[in-house]
């Protein structure tokens, strides 16, 4: 459950009842996770997804709950300048589990056309070889794969889709901790009456592709 799509409490409770892991976008975030753990609503070995630009103080608080003990937080990076960042906080032998977000190639008229969240496909290797692999602080667990437009069965989410994966099994030959791709975008949801999203297609073909 991503908690910026809502803050409430009510709202995370019930989600936690579904036996959900977490994810957060900002250093703000992080002050629910605490707070859901002290009213015992998750333990320690919940999975805590950090996504989005790291600003120096959600740093602090990611680190915060690795050493006070969350076993499962896995900040996400989003350029190749964040490693650094983490690895000056951290103290002690303390290891992190991260994933690393793959730039994606927006669609051309898409009113946000960027590139700049993430790491590039074809520079993901390289990466890993130089700054990962023969780190013992840091264990590759995840690659991010996000579109912002969401969704869609159209040819341009398939193609970027399937350069993930490619990057993926690429990548896992290689590093065999690598355990997980979280899809990022989020369903379409219902806009108007003529919506039509055929939801049970679209979660078939991405688990059987």
């Amino acid at each position: 459950y991503c908690t910026k799509s809502s803050h409430f409490s009510f709202v995370m409770e019930e989600a936690l009842k579904h036996d959900v892991h977490l994810e957060t976008s900002s250093a703000f975030d992080i002050n629910l996770i605490r707070s859901l753990y002290q009213s015992k609503k998750i333990d320690l070995e919940k999975i805590i997804i950090c996504n989005g630009y790291k600003r120096p103080q959600y740093i602090e608080n990611i680190i915060g709950l690795i050493n006070d003990g969350f076993t499962n937080v896995i900040p996400v990076l989003d350029s190749v300048n964040e490693l650094e960042k983490f690895e000056k906080k951290l103290k002690g032998k303390k290891k992190v589990k991260v994933g690393i977000r793959i730039a994606s190639d927006e669609e051309p008229d898409f009113e946000f056309y960027t590139s700049r969240l993430g790491i590039r496909h074809d520079e993901i290797k390289d990466y890993y070889m130089k700054h990962l692999k023969r780190n013992p602080r840091f264990k590759l667990k995840m690659l991010h794969f996000f579109i912002d437009t969401g969704i869609k069965d159209v040819n341009y989410y398939w193609t970027e889709f399937h350069k993930a994966l490619d990057v993926y099994c690429d990548l896992k030959k290689i590093c065999p901790e690598l355990n997980t791709i979280n899809l990022g975008g989020g369903m379409p949801i219902k806009h108007s009456l003529a919506s039509d999203f055929d939801y049970e297609y679209m979660i078939n073909e991405i688990v059987s592709q």
